[in-house]
């Protein structure tokens, strides 16, 4: 039992020889392990501050063009309704033209149907006035026979 260390002291040169070794894992780690984990993760930063930056600016694009485009709807919309209310007021002007010649052609027809009547009523009067100096003289005559 000799031959075995005692638990309860230091071995100087074992604990030298594995702080030495702790070191050296530690610096070969820093060098082959740490170094491009953390270059990585800075690049993987880079990339989400880059694509949070290109999303900020593909916001304030959709935003103008959001703007813009509500703009020229609200432009075509205005040009829309004028264009409604000029169609509108051109059907008024063509209705009113309709209007205004078929009061024409009633009113010139109907002054021409008038002419036909007074004619008719004329011609009417003179056969009655023709019958009436037929019928006075044929009652004349009668009225000379009796007599």
């Amino acid at each position: 039992m000799d031959a075995l260390p005692d638990p309860m002291k230091i071995d100087w040169q074992a604990l030298l020889f594995v702080m030495a070794l702790v070191t050296i894992l530690y610096l070969f780690l820093k060098v082959a392990f740490f170094k491009p984990v953390l270059k990585v993760m800075d690049d993987r930063d880079a990339a989400i501050a880059s694509g949070a930056s290109r999303r900020a600016e593909a916001a304030a694009l959709v935003e103008a063009r959001q703007a813009e485009y509500a703009s020229r709807l609200k432009e075509l919309r205005a040009k829309a309704f004028e264009h409604r209310k000029d169609l509108a007021a051109a059907a008024g002007r063509e209705k009113q033209a309709l209007l205004d010649q078929a009061r024409a052609e009633s009113g010139a027809e109907r002054a021409r149907a008038l002419d036909e009547l007074k004619a008719a009523q004329a011609g009417a009067k003179a056969d009655l006035m023709a019958q009436v100096d037929a019928l006075s003289e044929s009652m004349v005559s009668h009225l000379l026979r009796q007599a």
